[in-house]
């Protein structure tokens, strides 16, 4: 059973400030893949009282499109409840940072592993916009290689105008992305596959 939201519990969490500065981008390494085959099964061992599953999503589960070299790993729960504070620690004794609530995206929780490896973890509600939305983008530049390659352009001129932070980065590239989001929502419908996991 999933425990009363964490921020309500006596031990109140002091959540960091994260704004990451440098932004590096670096070609598709094929080896992503096998790093978040190897993670998942430690992130879903800290969600295994609750009904849930796991993607891989993000720039680096697209082959041949440029990115941060950070792994981003999606955990979508059935339940669709926020993390409880045993979650919580869990991911903490594998060096998962938790860094609260998107306050742009309202339902998604998120963690950050920093160290030789870099991960970044989302847990929001299966089958909701931010669960359906990410993996039709996902599987929309998977089989449009042209659109990964106007993406990976995209990409290289805000880093070039934005080079020491992540935000800059973002919001240059915010306009294409939310144009990616609606051709990736149409196709994804009418290909039949939104919201269909690789499992």
């Amino acid at each position: 059973m999933v425990e009363p939201d964490p921020r309500g519990t006596s031990r109140e969490r002091q959540l960091p400030v994260v704004e990451e500065t440098a932004v590096v981008l670096v070609p598709h390494d094929p080896h992503w893949t096998l790093l978040y085959l190897q993670e998942a099964p430690v992130v879903m061992s800290a969600f295994r009282e609750r009904r849930a599953t796991i993607e891989h999503f993000g720039s680096t589960a697209v082959p041949g499109l440029v990115a941060k070299p950070i792994i981003d790993i999606l955990v979508g729960s059935i339940d669709g409840l926020h993390p409880s504070a045993r979650e919580i620690e869990a991911l903490e004794t594998q060096n998962y940072v938790f860094l609260g609530e998107d306050g742009r995206r309202p339902g998604r929780w998120f963690w950050r592993k920093r160290g030789q490896l870099a991960f970044n973890l989302s847990l929001v509600p299966l089958m909701s916009d931010l669960w359906e939305d990410n993996l039709a983008v996902r599987d929309y530049l998977r089989a449009h290689p042209k659109q990964v390659q106007q993406y990976a352009e995209v990409k290289l001129h805000a880093v070039r105008l934005s080079p020491n932070s992540l935000l800059g980065y973002q919001n240059h590239k915010r306009a294409f992305m939310q144009e990616l989001r609606k051709r990736a929502r149409e196709w994804a419908d009418a290909q039949g596959r939104r919201a269909r996991s690789e499992a």
